[in-house]
């Protein structure tokens, strides 16, 4: 029997475009430092209908957006995630201040910061691909509706850039994957990994 016709799908596979996840790496949350974040929705309650929140459920700290990745980079991801945490102690994070990308002027996305210099450096000499913008470790809060009219935060967040808004242990960092929906990003855990020490 003739299996010739089949060769053109065959090729046609070969050659399709390799399928990109949206990949970041991150913290979950601890209970009592979602309940501080949720409170800046009042100290923001005059820009409230502008800015569409987060849900308490998607909050978490990200130390790294990688974008569109390739299967095998996700790969190399995970491996560097599992470098850092086979190297690295538990430590606390605090979180503090206020910020907006990609200004207070002109926000888009309303943000509460902090540092993540170490996944970083594993990450790039993995060769993991990067966004060509600098990028901030951050914890996006809101983000400014699409038909919303820019709105100035420049006062209000230069309000609160200097406030903590809490500590929490991290015993854990989770590379994750961002599913684009018509309702609202949907964030699924590709993989969990615990940094050393004890639990």
């Amino acid at each position: 029997m003739n299996n010739r016709p089949a060769e053109p799908q065959a090729r046609r596979l070969l050659n399709a475009p390799m399928v990109r996840r949206r990949i970041f790496v991150a913290v979950a949350l601890a209970p009592a430092l979602l309940a501080a974040v949720s409170g800046v929705r009042g100290r923001l309650a005059e820009a409230d209908s502008t800015l569409r929140w987060v849900p308490p459920e998607n909050l978490h700290f990200t130390l790294k957006f990688l974008g569109g990745i390739t299967p095998p980079q996700l790969t190399g991801v995970v491996a560097a995630a599992r470098e850092v945490a086979a190297r690295t102690q538990r430590f606390s994070i605090t979180l503090a201040g206020l910020g907006a990308f990609p200004s207070a002027r002109r926000p888009r996305v309303v943000w509460v910061g902090a540092l993540a210099e170490d996944l970083d450096v594993v990450l790039r000499s993995a060769h993991a691909s990067r966004e060509d913008r600098p990028f901030r470790p951050h914890l996006t809060i809101a983000r400014v509706r699409d038909a919303a009219p820019v709105r100035d935060l420049s006062k209000e967040i230069d309000a609160l850039r200097e406030l903590e808004w809490g500590c929490q242990t991290v015993g854990a960092i989770c590379v994750m994957e961002s599913h684009l929906r018509p309702s609202g990003a949907v964030y699924q855990p590709v993989e969990e990994v615990w940094l050393r020490g004890p639990a």
